[in-house]
């Protein structure tokens, strides 16, 4: 990729997907915002929109994995390929493996790991075509080290991980780069939605916190910059990058 083109951003309107698509959006790129929640895009879109530089809304259920693939089939037949695509959606529960059930795990695979495959599959052909294109996948400092209580959503995420590399693998030389980032303790939606006792979410990003050499919690922007640097870094591939204020180094 010589610049900014059109990148498919799933969970868009997220708060990390939020911060992602207008970080990119400024950068210059032509954003697809792919969604769950229609009015939360369409926001996102109007406010992004007013400097005339394109902005595309679409749905994207990943946690529906058998209809992933037609809904970004529908996505490119619109834009005709994408240059980049970022796999940010996410969803975990909080609770104990043994407790946990299996509507729940795969709901959680869906949407962390088996939806963002099928995306990948079907923008793939068109970025080689096209002489490459960028993938970021989102996951989680969890995903290296564990975490108690989320053990599907970790392995899922791990998994993407381990996806992401083996792209690489087999179609770095026809110009495609894959690399993850890690986020570690950021206020989002979702780590409250997780858990659902009151207070319980501030009370685990507390104890994280209490563990990060930075001493602080991060910043969905710190997530996006990553991001873009990522799609942007044409000589760096295959990897995991953490972004959590150095709770976890390798």
């Amino acid at each position: 990729m010589s610049g900014p083109g059109v990148v498919l951003v799933s969970g868009g309107s997220g708060a990390i997907g939020e911060a992602t698509c207008r970080l990119l959006h400024a950068h210059g790129w032509q954003v697809v915002i792919g969604y769950v929640n229609r009015a939360r895009a369409q926001q996102l879109s109007d406010a992004l929109s007013t400097d005339g530089l394109e902005v595309r809304i679409a749905p994207l259920d990943l946690s529906r994995l058998e209809t992933v693939a037609a809904e970004v089939a529908s996505i490119l037949d619109v834009v005709g390929h994408v240059d980049a695509l970022v796999l940010n959606a996410g969803w975990s529960i909080a609770g104990r493996f043994t407790d946990s059930d299996e509507a729940d795990w795969h709901k959680t695979l869906n949407i962390n790991f088996l939806g963002p495959v099928a995306a990948v599959r079907t923008c793939l052909p068109g970025m080689i075509a096209a002489g490459g294109g960028a993938i970021v996948g989102v996951t989680s400092e969890v995903a290296k080290v564990g975490e108690s209580g989320h053990a599907s959503y970790c392995a899922a995420k791990a998994a993407l991980a381990s996806f992401c590399k083996t792209i690489v693998r087999e179609y770095g030389r026809q110009g495609i780069r894959a690399n993850c980032v890690a986020p570690g303790p950021i206020d989002t939606p979702m780590i409250h939605e997780s858990y659902p006792e009151p207070g319980h979410a501030d009370a685990v990003i507390a104890k994280i916190i209490n563990n990060v050499p930075l001493g602080r919690r991060g910043d969905v922007n710190d997530i996006a910059e990553a991001i873009d640097y990522l799609l942007g870094a044409r000589y760096v591939a295959g990897q995991h990058l953490s972004v959590g204020g150095g709770v976890t180094m390798t």
